[in-house]
């Protein structure tokens, strides 16, 4: 009878060798310079669309001529 030791040490793959996700080769290969730029120009683009709504809402509505 097999121990619960022994079928684990029967694997396919070497030890060595870790199977990653792609998430986490992301996360580990992240660029700091890159994450900072990205987050700039993502908070440029919302004030902008803030802008361009706001400017909307400030205009008056009439109806009918």
């Amino acid at each position: 009878m097999k121990t619960k030791g022994e079928i684990l040490m029967k694997t396919n793959q070497p030890n060595n060798k870790v199977e990653e996700s792609t998430y986490a080769l992301l996360v580990r290969s992240e660029d700091k310079k890159r994450a900072l730029l990205e987050t700039i120009l993502y908070g440029l683009v919302i004030l902008s669309a803030l802008a361009a709504i706001l400017q909307f809402a400030d205009q008056p509505v009439s109806f009918g001529a």
